[in-house]
């Protein structure tokens, strides 16, 4: 049996996962004033988006437009029913997109459809497929896709993967800390995102105080907040540094930033991850923060995943 992985534009992988381990991609659509962007994950044109985008200001209104069910559709019938027998499609959260019930609402055409379609292109056998909500944002869905990958790399059976993806969900955490807080509180909140109120924005801007935000099961919060943007991200990757020294369900973490990844290497903090995730054998994915990710959290702003049933996030490095 053959099998697939489909994820939106958000995963923040790095481009080799879908030039080379085959997974698919359901670009998202971002209109910022009078630009139209489609981000479909090419890594010099989304750092060049960062970079251009880093004197923008926040108020120029942005909206984003998820692959429509139609589009999933089309995408399965044309291609996917095709080159796999069984696909899994992850998607962001479902607190902050329309993407899980636009592919939820398409997998049952697909289903009903593909017989047909296989049957012409001399194709036998049954297709099925999964629809995800990974629970997560940005590179909490990437850390969870990288997983997925490497099972099927394993020749892990459908349903193997399939129950380790729902039990890793609960257990994956996605930090972030973001540089400005306009951009979040300006274009975030606009989507339902209450991650940075009024008063924290007036706060952190006048003392210069940083949030810690974690993503976790379709929610998104402060749980802590830092004197100076690289105090924050020396402890967000503290946290990721502990996770790996005590185990995790997964040998994978994934860092995304809003900008070009190279300058991820001299933060504070990511040596120590470096070489704790290199001594316990855990691979380390950086990416380019998503466009659509980076028009809400700002240029710069830097996440971190992981999957851990032991994590207790401390504040402290």
């Amino acid at each position: 049996m053959k099998i697939g992985l489909v994820v939106d534009s958000s995963c923040d992988l790095p481009r080799s996962f879908f030039e080379e381990d085959g997974v698919e991609l359901m670009p998202t659509t971002l209109r910022m004033g009078d630009d139209v962007f489609e981000d479909r994950r090419n890594e010099q044109q989304t750092i060049q988006f960062h970079l251009e985008n880093m004197d923008h200001k926040a108020e120029i209104p942005v909206e984003s437009t998820a692959f429509s069910s139609e589009q999933i559709e089309s995408l399965f019938l044309e291609k996917l029913v095709r080159q796999y027998d069984h696909v899994f499609c992850l998607t962001v959260t479902q607190s902050r997109s329309k993407i899980f019930e636009n592919a939820k609402k398409a997998s049952y055409s697909i289903l009903s459809k593909y017989p047909q379609v296989r049957r012409d292109a001399g194709i036998e056998g049954r297709f099925s497929l999964v629809v995800i909500n990974s629970c997560n944002i940005f590179t909490g869905s990437a850390v969870l896709a990288a997983a997925v990958v490497r099972m099927i790399k394993s020749d892990a059976a459908v349903s193997v993967i399939d129950q380790r993806i729902r039990d890793m969900v609960e257990h994956t955490y996605c930090y972030m800390v973001p540089p400005n807080l306009l951009h979040i509180y300006k274009r975030a909140s606009k989507r339902g995102d209450k991650s940075i109120n009024w008063a924290s924005f007036m706060l952190g801007s006048m003392l210069d105080i940083k949030p810690i935000l974690l993503g976790h099961m379709d929610e998104t919060g402060p749980v802590a907040k830092m004197r100076h943007f690289d105090a924050a991200v020396e402890t967000m990757f503290a946290n990721a540094t502990r996770a790996v020294q005590s185990g995790l369900l997964a040998p994978a973490i994934c860092i995304g930033y809003g900008g070009d990844p190279v300058a991820v290497q001299s933060m504070p903090g990511f040596a120590q991850l470096k070489a704790a995730a290199n001594k316990a054998g855990v691979a380390v994915h950086i990416a380019p923060m998503s466009i659509t990710g980076g028009a809400y959290t700002g240029p710069g702003c830097v996440t971190v995943a992981f999957i851990s049933d032991k994590h207790i996030f401390e504040e402290k490095v």
